[in-house]
């Protein structure tokens, strides 16, 4: 967007000379809006024209109508008397001067023009013209005024001098007269000072350019005119004259006409801005009035008044921002950022879309939490306006803070009854009601699913009778406060009726599988009771409804988690049920592997089984990787595919991970102690135990345990465990990198990190997932998948490893491509650490040639 142009004043030039209007073009067209005529009947068609000119530049001699024909025609037309013109002549003769003055022209200039001359007398009448037309106050108040006989100061060593402007000026004004350029300084210095100076230049000792840089130089003085009077014809005089501020000159020998011109004009612009002054001065007060009132009542005014200014610096804090928030005036003046630093986090989302920086403030009030600084919290309610001046211009924001603290206590308790009940404080069946369609609508929005769960305690009405109901609501406040300890990030947790608790769970909260947490719940509430020093024992069932499956709507969803739950009260205390039968048996078949599991560990049946990795250059052994196996009393063996999530998802994999890092560096001891250690072994490790932030701590206690140095162990992280938790993971990478331990992305090209993520790793090997490898002989996308993992492992400087190779072709092929190592059942399919130990003894003598 193109900045507004500055106004540019339009100059009517008149000239029947072509060279003398392209000279006055030349000299104007910088700094006016310049038209012409030729001749006067042109001239006042222009000057009747809008926009009309501001000024009239008008030479005497035209042929046909000359000059002054055209000026008395200006001065008689009431459109155009306004005008100010100014001749431009080469006549000497004071009697044509003398006609253009009683005619109404308001100044002149002769030929040849001086330029510092012509623009300082254009802006004089400019000037003039602006605040004739455009100050009211200057044509009423001024113009009614008292006028005081103005003072003139006639400086001139020559007695002559004196005495003819004296006879030119005393009928109109009172005369000071000064010999020389001290006195002259003396009476300027006087009071009541000269209202204008006439000043010689040439005079001895003290000239008249010392004067009147003397007078510029006072404060008090300084808008004294002053006129030049000299008969020097040297240009550089006037030019020092000009620079030193001097308002006009007038040359020797004087024409009456000019002096009482000049000396009229110079004295009006000056009574003019003396005007202008005092009107500023008083305004000035007024607003000074005018603010102090303001302030008293911002001072003091309970609520916490401010201002801000359009960049959202403070302009103005209220005393009572100390009583609200703790902090004075001058705290916000030093920091404007101050307020959203003392906001409570959870309502900075809508600060910053309501408050001083949201685009539109249109006074609607905002309730906000802030930290008072004595630690303790307060409620205020923000309104805030645009303030604006005239023109629309932003001048800031003017706002107010109320502490509303004790009426949002008296609301937040009116609402706690509302919606919570009274004796667990947890969610009542009303707002429940609320919460499941804010779910479902949430759910439909995105897409998404989510769990509603019933809870019924049983045996519960058998301690309201033996115990008494004191005792029955001392359980059901402990049962709330198991489910708020066990759900932390769970909101909608409710008790609808005397036994009975429902609780949605969202998708963030489902992370573990339904199933699984609805059996931590019955667990969690299954412990015992201590009620009047004794231990007591109630039970809880489950149902669980599933959005969209079991219900689209509130109605629909509450009625089949009922359902569920009675059904899984009829099988007994302890149980859980789905609507779906089906999911109720995917449910048990899932809870029972997970107890399997959960024993495990401890009896014996999980186990390490080790799989080598080869170099495809030399067919050296380059590796070992261990992988977990389970094998169950009575199921087998349960594949990892079924195990493994499971452990992640109820968290034993933490338990497990650092079961198996132990169990490895001890097997590393074993071999290196043996001679036959490879060069290194990998351990896969899971998403859970990289997000725990304990992983670096469990790698360092094995090696320190087992005496393995660091880069014997190799870590495989898949891309997606990496990019599931990126600051977290970047950092525990980085640390294990500078621990000494070997990284390994796993199954790289299946998930989504990016390269630019991927270069920050600090990682040694990039694996190839087996789903490429398996398929790239046949298929040439699976094929160009594999070159371009393997082009990019080599430009970042890492080893390549494929998996999943059992065929010869394969390994030949990976080979011609440039990949480092392979590992799959053309090598060996995963052995116990005893025959994986002889494999190694036997390896090292005949390594096998691909």
């Amino acid at each position: 967007m193109s900045l507004p142009q500055p106004y540019r004043p339009r100059i009517l030039l008149v000239d029947d000379v072509h060279e003398n209007l392209h000279l006055l073009m030349h000299l104007l067209g910088a700094h006016y809006a310049l038209t012409a005529a030729t001749s006067g009947e042109k001239a006042l068609e222009l000057a009747r024209r809008f926009p009309q000119p501001d000024l009239i530049l008008l030479d005497i001699k035209m042929p046909g109508m000359d000059g002054y024909t055209v000026l008395s025609h200006l001065k008689a037309d009431p459109a155009t008397a306004r005008i100010p013109v100014i001749f431009v002549t080469s006549l000497a003769d004071a009697a044509d001067v003398s006609s253009g003055l009683e005619l109404g022209v308001a100044d002149y200039i002769t030929k040849p023009i001086d330029p510092d001359l012509l623009l300082l007398r254009l802006n004089t009448q400019l000037t003039l013209r602006r605040y004739r037309e455009d100050t009211v106050l200057f044509k009423t108040e001024l113009g009614q005024a008292p006028m005081d006989v103005p003072t003139v100061l006639l400086v001139d060593d020559v007695p002559e001098n004196i005495h003819c402007l004296l006879e030119l000026l005393r009928d109109d004004y009172r005369v000071l007269v000064a010999s020389n350029g001290g006195k002259a300084m003396e009476l300027v210095r006087s009071s009541p000072p000269p209202d204008l100076v006439l000043l010689d230049i040439m005079m001895p000792g003290v000239g008249g350019h010392e004067v009147c840089q003397h007078i510029k130089s006072l404060p008090e003085r300084q808008r004294i005119p002053v006129i030049f009077v000299t008969v020097a014809a040297s240009k550089q005089d006037k030019l020092k004259g000009f620079e030193l501020g001097a308002a006009d000159y007038i040359t020797k020998p004087f024409d009456v006409d000019e002096v009482r011109a000049r000396v009229r004009t110079h004295l009006e612009l000056n009574r003019l801005y003396r005007f202008l002054e005092g009107q500023v001065g008083q305004r000035t007060a007024m607003l000074q009035k005018s603010e102090e009132k303001y302030r008293i009542l911002a001072d003091y005014s309970p609520n916490w008044e401010y201002w801000l200014s359009a960049d959202g610096i403070y302009l103005y804090a209220s005393p009572a921002c100390a009583d609200v928030s703790g902090y004075a005036p001058a705290d916000f003046f030093a920091d404007a950022g101050l307020m959203e630093k003392i906001i409570e986090p959870a309502d900075l989302p809508a600060w910053a879309q309501f408050g001083p920086g949201a685009p539109r403030q249109d006074g609607m009030p905002l309730a906000v939490r802030i930290r008072h600084r004595d630690g303790g919290e307060r409620w205020v309610e923000h309104v805030a306006r645009r303030v604006r001046d005239a023109n629309g211009q932003d001048l800031g924001l003017r706002g107010s803070y109320a502490n509303i603290t004790l009426r949002r206590q008296a609301e937040l308790r009116l609402e706690f009854f509302t919606h919570r009940d009274p004796l667990t404080g947890l969610f009542n069946r009303a707002l429940l009601s609320e919460l499941l369609l804010r779910a479902i609508r949430q759910g439909e929005h995105g897409q998404t699913e989510f769990a509603l769960l019933h809870i019924n305690l049983d045996n519960f009405k058998i301690v309201n009778e033996s115990l008494g109901h004191s005792a029955g609501d001392r359980l059901l406040t402990e049962v709330a406060q198991r489910l708020r300890e066990l759900l932390p990030s769970c909101e909608a947790i409710a008790r609808v009726s005397g036994d009975e608790f429902s609780v949605i769970l969202e998708p963030q909260q489902r992370a573990i599988g339904t199933d699984l947490l609805a059996q931590r719940i019955i667990d969690t509430l299954a412990r015992p009771y201590l009620l009047d020093q004794r231990q007591v024992y109630v039970d809880a069932c489950v149902g669980i409804a599933l959005y969209p499956l079991d219900g689209r709507d509130v109605e629909a969803l509450q009625m089949s988690a009922d359902a569920a739950l009675h059904q899984a009260k009829g099988k007994g205390p302890g149980q859980l049920c789905y609507h779906s039968p089906e999911m109720s048996g995917r449910a048990r078949e899932r809870l029972a592997l997970e107890a399997d599991l959960r024993g495990a560990l401890a009896k014996g049946e999980l186990s390490l089984h080790y799989q080598p990795q080869v170099a495809l250059d030399s067919g050296a052994l380059a590796g070992m990787e261990a992988l977990l196996r389970w094998t169950h009393p009575t199921r087998g063996s349960v594949p990892p595919n079924a195990f493994i999530p499971l452990a992640e998802e109820c968290g034993l994999i933490v338990e497990m991970g650092d079961w198996i890092l132990e169990t490895v560096c001890r097997q590393i001891r074993q071999w290196s102690e043996a001679g036959i250690a490879p060069r290194h072994t990998a351990v896969n490790i899971s998403a859970v135990q990289l997000s725990r932030g304990n992983l670096f701590d469990s790698v360092r206690r094995a090696l320190d345990v087992s005496g393995v140095a660091p880069g014997q162990l190799e870590l495989e992280i898949t891309e997606s465990c990496v990019m599931l938790e990126r600051e977290l993971s970047f950092k525990t990478l980085a640390d294990l990198h500078a621990l000494g331990v070997r990284l390994s992305i796993d199954d790289f090209g299946t998930g989504y990190s990016s390269l630019s993520y991927l270069q920050q790793l600090a990682v040694h090997k990039l694996k190839i997932d087996m789903s490429f490898v398996r398929g790239m002989m046949d298929n040439s996308g699976n094929a160009a998948i594999v070159r371009a993992v393997i082009a990019l492992g080599k430009s970042m400087g890492l080893e390549i490893i494929a998996e999943g190779v059992e065929q010869p072709e394969q390994a030949r092929y990976l080979r011609a491509q440039g990949c480092d190592v392979i590992q799959g059942y053309l090598l060996s399919k995963p052995m116990p650490a005893v025959a994986a130990g002889e494999y190694l003894g036997r390896y090292a003598q005949q390594p096998p040639i691909f």
